[in-house]
């Protein structure tokens, strides 16, 4: 063996790269035979097979047969606690826990007055079952915890009440002792008593709550001073508007709030986002993700919020999200006319002073009433412009007929017209994704399209096409080269087996030099 082998830092080095290969379970191999070689590298290799564990199952198959039915002593746990001091991160699943056996006072006997896992970092909890009971959450316990997530499921029952109260025992515990604690992620039917210990862990970086449970407006105040918080993701279903207002307000008056914020990903009502959005710090927040409520109301409703958040993050926002599902057809019987349930261009136009805008994303239960000259707006808006998205699958019962039955009062429907728009007003486009009237193509009559050079897009997606037995491949493939022509990916998500969409994407491959379709 060559000497530099018996260096720790080279041999650590190498263990490195061994822990990044995908193959885990090769991995594992490898520090396995490898802690099996000599002396030297013996406690390096171990040190990396038992960083990070996919279940505590494999550290408590170490503990004495005896442990199991009660008995124990602190010789027979030290092998325990030699491999214990090596466990970094730790994985559970509630389908894989053969020692539910332990009791609690057995659990407090391995930890012998100090914690079980003193170098633990990482602990994930998907315990979704009745076993859940029973799983000793005192072992995850650690000063050096930097990420809890535990996810709890969302099916209620009786048997859960006493694991709610264990899991916020066990959160308050992780408030006390790891003050080094950045990220925390909480998910599935939670307590208001285990969201409530949020509250207390003002050193986290990223914080993740998505339960059944209502997020106490208190709690909320408490978080938005956290000083390090920049990632936040929560539902915030609060009737009590006029409480949240006051405790926002009171907060507010002491502190900055939000004062680190940069990405915020939220479902909740107008009247609620009004109030939290007008505390938001100005020109910091980098990524917006806002989800509305399952409530159909009007869209328009929306607009007043959407005109708050501009104000605020209009110099710093660069990636924006409205997520609007709506069960709109649940919530009106066949005698009701529903409210105005698609985006509209004066929806968005608060938007417009938003001008780095670099990704947007509009998920909605309808396509938009967008138009060509629409389009051509929204494109003067945001110049850098990188990924725009304007089309999801609407809901089963979407009357795409009627969508396209212009009057009066409608706008005319997007048409391939707005590609060489497009093209032109954002230069670096990568990705689009547009509803787009394919059956109303440029006049042929017209002056050929100068080809712009928008060479960014690679991929475009056309949905809420009408049903195309007109469509002319030859001629809509050559708008689209006209406009990108570069692109390497074209969907038409449509739902139409009579319109031959291959022989689009034929005819526009062929055109850059017989290329082959992508499958």
């Amino acid at each position: 063996m060559h000497p530099a082998l018996l260096l720790d830092e080279i041999l650590r080095f190498i263990l490195d790269n061994i822990d990044h290969d995908p193959n885990r379970s090769l991995a594992l191999k490898s520090f396995y035979r490898l802690a099996s070689v000599c002396r030297a590298w013996k406690d390096p290799a171990l040190d990396y097979l038992w960083a990070s564990l996919s279940s505590i199952d494999h550290l408590l198959a170490l503990l004495p047969d005896n442990t199991l039915h009660g008995g124990t002593s602190p010789d027979a746990l030290s092998r325990f606690h030699a491999y214990a001091s090596r466990v970094r991160n730790v994985g559970q699943n509630t389908c894989s826990l053969p020692f539910l056996k332990i009791r609690p006072n057995v659990a407090a006997a391995i930890a012998s007055g100090s914690l079980i896992l003193p170098a633990l970092r990482t602990v994930t909890l998907v315990l979704k079952g009745a076993p859940r009971e029973k799983f000793p959450l005192n072992l995850c316990l650690s000063r050096t915890l930097q990420s809890v997530s535990v996810d709890v499921g969302f099916r209620s029952s009786t048997e859960i009440l006493g694991f709610q109260e264990a899991l916020h025992v066990y959160l308050d515990a992780v408030a006390r002792i790891s003050s080094s604690l950045q990220h925390l992620r909480l998910r599935g039917h939670l307590s208001d008593r285990v969201v409530s210990s949020v509250a207390s862990m003002r050193e986290l970086r990223s914080l993740k709550v998505c339960g059944s449970s209502q997020l106490m407006p208190r709690t909320l105040a408490s978080i938005a001073c956290f000083p390090k918080l920049r990632d936040l993701r929560l539902q915030l279903d609060c009737p009590n508007i006029s409480h949240l207002a006051d405790s926002l307000g009171s907060a507010g008056s002491n502190a900055a709030l939000f004062s680190a914020l940069e990405t915020l990903r939220i479902r909740v009502s107008p009247p609620a986002a009004e109030i939290l959005f007008a505390h938001l710090p100005a020109a910091k927040l980098r990524t917006v993700h806002l989800e509305f409520d399952l409530k159909p109301r009007s869209i328009d409703s929306w607009t007043p919020v959407l005109t708050i958040l501009a104000e605020r993050v209009h110099a710093s926002l660069t990636d924006l999200t409205l997520e609007a599902i709506t069960s709109f057809c649940e919530a009106f019987d066949d005698h009701a006319l529903p409210p105005n349930l698609h985006f509209t261009l004066a929806t968005l136009a608060p938007l417009a002073r938003i001008a780095h805008l670099r990704r947007f994303t509009l998920d909605s239960s309808l396509p938009p009433d967008l138009g060509d000259a629409d389009l051509a707006t929204i494109a003067s808006w945001w110049p850098e412009i990188e990924e725009l998205s304007l089309w999801s699958r609407p809901v089963e019962a979407f009357d795409f007929p009627a969508y396209f039955t212009m009057t009066t009062t409608q706008p005319l429907r997007a048409t391939p017209t707005s590609f060489a728009v497009l093209a032109t007003h954002c230069p670096h486009l990568r990705q689009l994704s547009l509803p787009t009237d394919l059956a109303v193509l440029p006049s042929s009559a017209h002056p050929p399209l100068t080809v712009p050079s928008q060479t960014a897009l690679v991929r475009l997606t056309i949905g809420c096409v009408r049903l195309g037995k007109t469509v002319d491949p030859a001629s809509l493939a050559e708008c689209l080269y006209r406009a990108f022509p570069a692109l390497e990916e074209i969907e038409f998500d449509c739902g139409d087996a009579e319109t031959s969409w291959m022989d689009v994407l034929e005819c526009y491959f062929g055109r850059l030099g017989g290329r082959a379709v992508p499958i």
